[in-house]
């Protein structure tokens, strides 16, 4: 039988129960409108959301009466009657974003759309049921912090380094052999006891630069992210962008075989540094906004350039986005190594250029992946 998340959510969260549903559609995008214009007046919700007064002040006032806004006064007058300022009740919810990587496990708590506490805990040995185990560990730990239970959490956003196959399994680089191949979502789900949303890490790193990075004021931009491998996602919207199979932004499927080992990987930046003598490096070693001084660095930029050049010039012929996010766990010493060396093919035309994107380094540095994925269970509810 198919895994549905929502038919696991606390039914303390939910408005209908056949369906299930957390909110109306009118409801999100009111809930949304509010979010991102935290204070807005409620008269000011009108025009954006096509609703007539009568139903908006209805709308306003369940969402009030279930606790999931607040109201506040206005400081500005207005003549008129006054209308309430709005915002989120930060407390009404809570989600978790756990993002598994090469040598790292993140973890996000959320409250409603902000973002609370992070953890990493180490990703090692090759023990599925012992990672889950370690994870479910670790989200006690956040909670308890908080003073939170899970009957607080409306839900888990699960975020996988790998190509996404059927349902919530993902083909993964050979270090997270265990992870791959396997439906994750019930599996993690009956581990925490919650509901459980799965996507692939570089996508979820996009939706937290997309909310809360350089990519905020940007409806469409590309992230790629440089991690142990090479990937990324695209945005549209404002929200990410899947593709029919869920692999949207796999950036590696760019190179055949012969260019593989030269792509922009970080893993690969690894295996460069080690054979120049730096045997113990880790992933984690690498974030080190020095190293791009250590010997070698300069060598390997120069060697994936070509690559990370064509990479760029893909992006902007299929998807011509207002700009380039180098993210993931890329230092910003070393993306702005890459961002000096990008050559646009952009031959003029009657004398002309074409307009190119801007190229930027991810603002939102730790644990982005665990960031983007706490937020999936808003997105597919309530926001």
């Amino acid at each position: 039988m198919k895994y549905v998340p929502l038919d696991h959510v606390a039914t303390h969260f939910l408005r209908d129960f056949q369906p299930s549903r957390v909110a109306s559609r009118n409801e999100r995008d009111l809930l949304r409108l509010i979010w991102k214009s935290p204070g807005i007046e409620r008269s000011d919700l009108t025009e954006p959301l096509d609703l007539t007064q009568q139903s908006l002040h209805r709308i306003v006032r369940q969402l009030h009466d279930r606790g999931m806004i607040v109201f506040s006064t206005s400081e500005t007058r207005r003549p008129g009657p006054p209308s309430p300022e709005l915002t989120l009740c930060k407390d009404w919810c809570l989600t978790l974003g756990i993002s598994v990587n090469v040598g790292s496990i993140g973890l996000c708590l959320m409250g409603f759309g902000e973002p609370l506490e992070n953890m990493e805990i180490p990703q090692e040995g090759s023990s599925l049921s012992v990672e889950m185990e370690r994870i479910d560990t670790a989200v006690g730990e956040l909670l308890a912090r908080r003073g939170a239970e899970r009957r607080d959490v409306l839900g888990v956003g699960l975020a996988v380094s790998g190509h996404r196959m059927l349902e919530t399994a993902f083909n993964c680089p050979l270090p997270l052999a265990h992870w791959s191949l396997i439906d994750l979502a019930p599996l993690l789900g009956e581990q925490l006891g919650l509901p459980v949303w799965a996507d692939n890490v570089a996508r979820t790193a996009a939706l937290a630069e997309a909310i809360f990075g350089v990519g905020r004021d940007v409806a469409d931009f590309a992230y790629i992210a440089h991690l142990h491998g090479y990937g990324g996602g695209l945005v549209c919207g404002g929200m990410p962008f899947r593709g029919s199979f869920g692999n949207a932004g796999e950036y590696s499927v760019l190179f055949g075989r012969q260019d593989y080992d030269d792509r922009p990987a970080l893993g690969l930046l690894l295996q460069h540094l080690r054979a120049k003598g730096r045997t113990d490096l880790t992933l984690k070693d690498l974030k080190n906004e020095a190293l791009v001084d250590w010997d070698g660095v300069a060598e390997w930029v120069d060697r994936v350039a070509p690559a990370h050049n064509h990479a760029i010039n893909a992006i902007c012929a299929v998807f011509d986005p207002a700009l380039i996010v180098l993210g993931g766990e890329l230092p910003h010493s070393l993306a702005e190594m890459l961002i000096e060396r990008t050559e646009f093919n952009n031959l003029p035309r009657h004398g002309v250029l074409r307009d190119v994107p801007r190229l930027a380094v991810g603002r939102v540095v730790d644990a982005p992946g665990a960031i983007g994925a706490a937020l999936i269970p808003l997105f597919e509810t309530v926001l």
